[in-house]
């Protein structure tokens, strides 16, 4: 475990950036993706948050462990469902299914059989992704009608939620585009069901992108995800795209470790990288083992006004932070130095940078680095 490196994760802001999501979609319900640890902010603490202060009553997780461990762990009991991994057939754990408030998201004709026939599933809500064109999980579209008989056949005369993912969201809307395209056929999904005679109870579409272009927000639900956390998906490359306005509800920071002038062609750490020119090389203590990865290198960081860059290679556990023409006395050895803030541009801005995004820069930070919880 770290000491002097934290990553800080202000509840404050996200209750901000629920009020901002209820001011674009304020009537539909809501389901909080809380998969891949929350991604990277603390699954138990940051859905323990939700539900206590946001009146969120439906997470969301990627696989059936996620669920198992929250539902273990959380001191609240919200509906969580399953959206990938949902080891629907496997004996070992499937039971967990049972009277548990954990549902599993149907993505294919082999699952739904599965779960029509077997009593485990009984009592537990049925709920149905298609595949609309993002090619990934989901029953394909075209089989709407097979579908619709399996149901018939095994007297399922409705289920709880039928669903579809956006895969291009992210992407400025245009008439007819991707987005629309498959948003079209998710209604004559919804047509096919009612014509015959099946109900559905909920419906959704909108993950974050389709969210922040008030996007398919005539469904019952939204799957707000990303935004949640602060960062945009519309006009993460585009700024001038940008519609979201959240904060980055973590900030990551360490201290200075050491100080140390420099010379131009002075080698520095593994593979001798030539300095470029005099200045001063600032030590901090992370690394690729605390989630600073190792194509960071070249990453522009600022502190106090100056501007700074990762020099050579990222070690496991240290950093060399080169600012050029300063001097050792415009840096002090302890004191803070913050990776990325609560601007919502300093994370995007450094996965633009690294050519990563924000999803993988927050997921990447291990357990080595310890998490603050704050509220008000």
């Amino acid at each position: 475990m770290r000491n002097g490196t934290e990553f800080e994760v202000d509840f404050n802001l996200l209750a901000e950036n629920f009020r901002l999501l209820r001011s674009i979609a304020p009537k539909n319900k809501i389901i909080f993706m809380v998969k891949s640890n929350a991604y990277g902010h603390g699954i138990v603490e940051v859905s323990d948050f939700a539900v206590s202060n946001l009146d969120i009553n439906r997470l969301g997780v990627a696989s059936l462990g996620e669920a198992i461990y929250l539902r273990e762990r959380s001191k609240n009991k919200p509906e969580i469902w399953v959206f990938s991994d949902t080891e629907l057939t496997n004996p070992e754990v499937n039971h967990a299914y049972q009277g548990n408030g954990i549902v599993p998201v149907v993505s294919s004709k082999r699952l739904l059989l599965f779960f029509l026939k077997n009593e485990i599933f009984k009592e537990t809500p049925l709920v149905l992704k298609f595949d609309t064109g993002m090619n990934r999980l989901g029953i394909h579209y075209k089989e709407v009608d097979e579908v619709l008989e399996m149901l018939k056949d095994h007297k399922k005369e409705s289920v709880k939620h039928i669903m579809t993912h956006f895969a291009s969201s992210y992407v400025k809307l245009k008439n007819g585009d991707k987005t629309h395209q498959q948003y079209e056929k998710f209604l004559r999904i919804k047509e096919k069901f009612k014509k015959a005679g099946i109900q559905f109870e909920e419906s959704s579409c909108a993950n974050s992108g389709a969210i922040e272009q008030k996007f398919s927000l005539e469904e019952t639900h939204i799957r707000p995800g990303l935004m949640m956390y602060g960062p945009r998906s519309v006009g993460s490359y585009k700024k001038e795209d940008a519609l979201w306005p959240g904060h980055t509800i973590s900030s990551l920071k360490t201290t200075i470790l050491k100080v140390k002038a420099v010379k131009k062609g002075m080698p520095i750490g593994y593979g001798s990288h030539v300095c470029h020119a005099d200045g001063v090389i600032v030590t901090l203590p992370v690394g690729y083992g605390d989630g600073v990865l190792t194509y960071y290198s070249g990453l522009k960081l600022q502190h106090n006004g100056h501007s700074g860059q990762i020099l050579g290679r990222v070690n496991m556990d240290l950093i060399a932070v080169f600012f050029e023409n300063k001097s050792e006395s415009d840096f002090k050895e302890g004191e803070e130095f913050i990776i990325w803030s609560h601007k919502q541009d300093d994370v995007v801005e450094l996965a633009n940078q690294v050519k990563s995004i924000p999803y993988q820069v927050f997921t990447a930070i291990t357990h080595r680095v310890p998490k603050r919880f704050k509220f008000q």
